[in-house]
């Protein structure tokens, strides 16, 4: 899909300009780069999105592939959410934030790590959620602004609802 910048609205023009697309038109070409099913969760953070773009990430070196999905509200930047989805082979470790480092079971019997990315100094930052699930490393951020609204129990009952 081509759009001109009169066809795209003002607020996703720049995402678009970086390789954002359709969710499920990334997600498509996630898989097949990948040749492998790329399941979602089917649960969101409890909060009004505008908007939802998506987009696949195949490094050259494919050492940092990756699907992102961006989760927007053009009037409050506030209401903010990710997933970033990689292969396992591929997986990040965070142990930059260890202090801050909380350790959930999910009901399958694996971990999910949680942390947030803010300081006491910064006005903002993510808490997050990693989890491994079918091959793949999970990634659920969600601004800390709202951390009071999508605590560490919501990302979990999103993680849950990948199949």
């Amino acid at each position: 899909m081509v759009c001109s910048s009169t066809d795209v609205p003002q607020f996703e023009e720049p995402y678009i300009e970086i390789g954002y697309k359709s969710v499920g038109e990334a997600l498509k070409e996630c898989e097949s780069f990948n040749q492998r099913e790329l399941k979602l969760p089917i649960k969101l953070p409890p909060m009004e999105f505008t908007h939802h773009l998506g987009r696949c990430v195949n490094d050259k070196e494919n050492n940092n592939d990756e699907f992102q999905i961006e989760y927007l509200h053009n009037a409050q930047s506030r209401n903010h959410y990710n997933i970033d989805v990689r292969p396992i082979e591929q997986k990040l470790v965070f142990g930059m934030f260890k202090r801050d480092r909380k350790t959930y079971k999910l009901k399958d019997g694996s971990e999910a790590q949680y942390f947030t990315t803010k300081t006491p100094k910064a006005r903002g930052g993510f808490n997050i959620l990693v989890f491994e699930k079918n091959g793949w490393q999970y990634r659920l951020a969600v601004d800390s602004r709202i951390g009071n609204q999508v605590t560490a129990d919501v990302l979990l009952g999103i993680a849950e609802s990948v199949k």
